[in-house]
């Protein structure tokens, strides 16, 4: 396991917090990935709140905008009414593959149940029964919402919602007001968006019983219970570490199959935060999960489709719905070892204490060490990085040029280990120039076996430095490094640099901290022995004794968690 420290800190190194940093997924596995997904997600609350009435409107069981005219109104585009179930031939093997038995769920709030929903495997498709629709409402594979007309005494639908912006939206803020475990949901939002899947259709309520396993449940934040009800045993997972949702809990069968999810969230003041996607109000939830035959026949409709919906789809997120030509096995999306890291991550950085003012006036630095990255899967767009380096700093700093964003301003990135924080330092267009500031979360260290073999490569020189070589065989990927001593520079801290200061280099394995004490990383090439794509290549372009120096003076604050009030006053 440590193997994965080794490689994960060592790209630090050229880590950035935009989508370009998903390049390294099947090396640091989906808790990396998903951990900076979870510090990216911040919704507008304004998108959400018309989202939100958006839904009402398709589903309520008056079309207002037809009260007075059976014809299309201005906003809306009509097609003909269809029949039967077309979303289910898209993807069939894949869907049928992930929803694999009918169920029943019921929802309720505060001791009420509001809603009913029968989910049934074979049609891939979810009704809705609610007092206050009495034809019901459905929803299909594609994320298809079917509401009834009564004006014209006919269902419509609409795929309004149905984009990978809204799949990732709306159930991430019900895992969270849940309080789920979200690096599951997360993994399983990408392996959908890698086959090609429309993201969630039935906004997580259905997706959570075929998500979620006891296993994912087992570490520090829950207390595992067994209870006997009725001849079965059944496993219960107690909240810990939740303030304001004392008595929650998660709730399994004798099948390891979900039964229910309860949240009693209290009226205390929760924390309000740029990471809190919590939109339920104080109060008891509960889902029950009945495992039950059901059958779902959804009704002729007419698809309705708003005008701004393409722009909505825009603004949401849309995906390639081809399907990912290498498909990834189930370990690829495998959270086991992720337990509790976006929470942790979060946390971090919430409880983050630096402030501009406790940064230095300015950061020195006496070597510019250029390097580049080739990527098997994007060979034209490789990407420079510039490693800024003082002699025995407790800072080091990366410039990293995407070809692709090259002409949108230019971002560094600096690891201040004193301060256990990173500070970006962006020049934008318009001669515009911020900064942000970030708590590097906190890393659980795993001391289990070395599980790779280390062999010694033949020497070879680079930039005119003669060149150790060490190549490290793990059964599923291969690491060859080239270092050197010869260089006036040494970079030990080269393989917990950017991390939390609890992964020291003694962790490591002895053969390699030996030789990587007082030597200077001169290339590094990754191979994946089952998928090229993912291999990857950084090497030295140049290395130079020169100044240069940041000046904090020179950039405004910019808070992360600020909303429209981002930029701080001085």
């Amino acid at each position: 396991m440590r193997t994965r420290y080794i490689l994960c800190t060592m790209l630090c190194l050229c880590m950035s917090l935009t989508a370009e940093a998903q390049i390294f997924k099947k090396l640091k596995k989906k808790a990396e990935q998903a951990v900076e997904r979870t510090i990216l997600r911040k919704t507008d609350e304004v998108v959400t709140e018309k989202t939100e009435k958006t839904i009402d409107d398709v589903t309520s069981k008056k079309d207002k905008s037809n009260t007075t005219s059976n014809k299309p109104s201005e906003t809306e585009n009509q097609s003909e009414i269809t029949t039967g179930n077309a979303s289910l031939g898209l993807h069939t093997a894949a869907k049928k593959d992930f929803f694999k038995e009918d169920v029943v769920i019921l929802l309720h709030e505060n001791g009420n149940l509001n809603q009913i929903q029968f989910f049934d495997a074979d049609q891939i498709a979810v009704r809705i029964k609610q007092d206050d629709q009495p034809k019901g409402g459905y929803i299909d594979s594609e994320g298809f919402i079917y509401g009834y007309n009564e004006k014209e005494n006919a269902f419509n639908k609409s795929s309004l919602m149905a984009s990978a912006g809204q799949g990732m939206m709306g159930p991430t803020m019900i895992v969270e007001g849940y309080k789920l475990p979200p690096e599951p949901f997360m993994a399983q939002l990408q392996k959908q968006q890698d086959q090609g899947l429309t993201p969630n259709p039935f906004n997580g309520i259905v997706e959570f019983a075929f998500i979620y396993k006891p296993e994912q449940f087992r570490y520090e934040d829950f207390k595992e219970i067994k209870q006997t009800n009725r001849g079965k045993t059944y496993t219960k997972f107690e909240f810990l570490n939740e303030p304001g949702y004392e008595g929650s809990y998660v709730l399994f069968d004798d099948q390891n199959r979900l039964v229910e999810i309860y949240t009693n969230k209290s009226a205390v003041n929760q924390p309000s935060d740029g990471f809190q996607m919590d939109m339920m109000p104080p109060g008891e939830s509960l889902l029950v999960y009945d495992y039950k035959p059901v059958e779902v026949q959804l009704p002729p409709a007419r698809e309705v489709r708003s005008r701004g919906q393409d722009m909505m789809g825009a603004l949401m997120g849309s995906f390639n719905k081809e399907k990912n030509r290498d498909a990834a096995s189930d370990e690829d999306y495998d959270t086991s070892d992720s337990k509790g890291m976006i929470k942790s991550a979060k946390n971090s950085m919430r409880n983050n204490k630096v402030t501009v003012d406790m940064l230095p006036d300015s950061y020195d630095f006496d070597w510019e060490y250029k390097t580049l990255m080739v990527m098997d899967s994007k060979k034209k767009n490789n990407i420079e990085m510039t490693i800024l380096i003082k002699e025995n700093a407790p800072y080091t700093a990366t410039q990293m040029v995407d070809p692709q964003i090259k002409d949108m301003g230019t971002m560094t990135m600096l690891f201040d280990n004193e301060l256990n924080t990173m500070v970006m330092f962006m020049k934008l267009q318009g001669n515009q120039n911020v900064l942000q500031i970030y708590a590097i979360p906190e890393v659980k260290v795993d001391n289990s076996e070395i599980d790779y073999e280390v062999k010694e490569l033949p020497g070879k020189y680079i930039l005119n430095y003669n060149c150790k070589g060490l190549q490290l065989i793990h059964e599923k990927y291969i690491v060859n490094v080239y270092h050197t001593t010869e260089a006036k520079l040494a970079l030990p801290n080269f393989f917990n640099f950017g991390a939390n200061k609890n992964m020291k280099l003694p962790d490591l394995d002895p053969r390699l901290a030996k030789q990587f004490t007082n030597s200077l990383v001169m290339e590094m090439e990754y191979i994946d022995k089952k998928k090229a794509k993912n291999n990857f290549r950084i090497s030295a372009v140049s290395l130079k004794q020169t100044p240069n120096t940041i000046n904090k003076k020179d950039y405004k604050a910019m808070s992360f968690l600020s909303g429209a009030q981002m930029f701080k006053k001085d």
